[in-house]
């Protein structure tokens, strides 16, 4: 995942990676398997101790050569991959699996994406001895796709980046980076794709700026399987000189992005966690949100939830919080609470529990 800008994936592989080095025993070693040394060397802070290895950036030959191969050289104790992993392994396997969405809308999906998934996850969460996943709802879904009771089922929630976490954001700031002079703006984070739900977005930001709002819409992430959607709906709606689209966002540029925004809104149809909820929190942004899957359960009531499928409870929801400063001001304090409850040492600890039972067991 590391330098692949898989966003909540990478988030994932860096900071539980970063995390497990500040939090394992000094004994423990932890074998890095990248296939971008270069960028995994730049975001990575190991121990001496630890190990950074390379391995093909092809899935295939990556999950049927590499990884065994990695695993018996070194005497892994313990294989901990994300999705899917080798078909053989002379040690016990520990699968994450942030969501199954590709299960329950495939057109939102490649066809390419759905083969990888559909071939590689099912086979794993069989033959893995443990199965993480990084919500309660995700667990739900995982046990009712794939058989497996929820019991078995470890969840190990995300928290805020290292290059968002602790921000902080006042009232009325001045503004604070380089997004400054997009001011005033609505932000959206997340990769242009069916189930973040931008096309509707861009729908309801047309009827805020109908209502006389002033912002722009700023919808930060890459291009990927039917991006052509959300820029059609941008045309549709009249609003192209209203909506920015600086596409993929690197970490350190994000809390200027985050803390210079007068509301984020993530309408998400569909989330394993919802990663970009907390860091806007985190940085102090007032935050809208969808009411689907997994969010209730990470933004508790530190943000003002909409309906995802009714334009109109997202439009009403960004005017609500546009148009109240002291709404924003209340929606500021408690997410960058609720923000502060999450951290990648809780979720390291959690994941080596994970990894003693298996070798208990």
């Amino acid at each position: 995942m590391i330098g692949a800008r898989e966003t909540g994936n990478e988030t994932y592989a860096v900071n539980l990676l970063n995390a497990l080095a500040r939090t394992a025993r000094s004994q423990d070693t932890i074998i890095a398997a990248v296939a971008r040394p270069g960028d995994a060397g730049a975001r990575l802070d190991l121990r001496k101790n630890d190990l950074v290895v390379q391995v093909s950036e092809s899935p295939f030959r990556r999950m049927l050569v590499d990884l065994p191969a990695l695993a018996r050289r070194h005497g892994a104790d313990v294989l901990h991959v994300t999705y899917a992993g080798p078909l053989l392994c002379h040690c016990p396997m520990v699968v994450t699996v942030h969501d199954v969405s590709f299960r329950r809308n495939p057109e939102w999906f490649s066809p390419r994406d759905r083969l990888v998934l559909n071939t590689g996850i099912g086979a794993t969460l069989r033959r893995a001895r443990a199965v993480i996943t990084i919500s309660r709802f995700s667990r739900g879904e995982i046990s009712r796709f794939y058989g497996i009771p929820e019991a078995l089922i470890h969840v190990t929630h995300l928290a805020p980046g290292a290059a968002v976490a602790g921000q902080q954001s006042a009232a009325g700031a001045a503004p604070s980076g380089k997004f400054s002079n997009l001011r005033p703006y609505v932000l959206a984070v997340g990769n242009l794709q069916p189930r973040k739900n931008l096309a509707r977005l861009a729908s309801a930001f047309a009827g805020v700026c109908r209502r006389g709002a002033p912002h722009r819409l700023v919808i930060a992430g890459k291009a990927e399987w039917k991006e052509s959607d959300v820029y059609r709906a941008i045309r549709e709606c009249g609003i192209e000189d209203r909506v920015v689209l600086p596409g993929y966002v690197p970490d350190g540029d994000l809390p200027d992005l985050y803390r210079d925004a007068d509301v984020f809104v993530f309408p998400s149809l569909y989330e394993g966690f919802g990663l970009p909820v907390l860091e806007a929190m985190a940085c102090g942004a007032p935050v809208v949100c969808s009411s689907a899957a997994s969010l209730p359960e990470v933004a508790g009531d530190a943000a003002l939830m909409a309906d995802p499928n009714d334009t109109g409870s997202i439009e009403n929801a960004l005017m609500e919080v546009i148009s109240d400063p002291v709404l924003r001001a209340s929606l500021r304090a408690k997410g960058q609470a609720r923000a502060a409850g999450f951290s990648w040492r809780r979720t390291a600890e959690e994941t080596l529990a994970v990894y003693r039972s298996v070798l208990r067991s």
